[in-house]
């Protein structure tokens, strides 16, 4: 019974150190997108020196939640996505 404690609380603390910190953005979804298109629109973010839209919205998704502040929920990958996809064909309005 000891062993299986002691196992327990190792892996346990194994899952704590090898779970990947999260950083949360609290606001509005369609504005961060917005931002994050104007920068790489304007050269200021790159994914290995390539303006690629869709792996820079992956990579930064990985390590960060956009936390819609109306619903409270945390937006999905695909959502952002699309609104880039908006943003740079000009279906999203400016005031949205």
């Amino acid at each position: 019974m000891l062993i299986k404690k002691s196992l327990i609380k190792q892996i346990r603390q194994t899952e704590k150190n090898d779970t990947p910190a999260r950083l949360e953005y609290y606001g509005h979804p369609k504005k961060v997108v917005r931002a994050i298109v104007k920068l790489i629109e304007q050269g200021k973010l790159r994914y290995n020196g390539v303006e690629n839209y869709t792996q820079i919205i992956r990579s930064l998704t990985s390590v960060i939640d956009v936390v819609n502040v109306e619903t409270g929920k945390i937006v999905s990958r695909e959502t952002l996505l699309t609104y880039a996809k908006w943003i740079r064909t000009g279906e999203l309005p400016e005031d949205e």
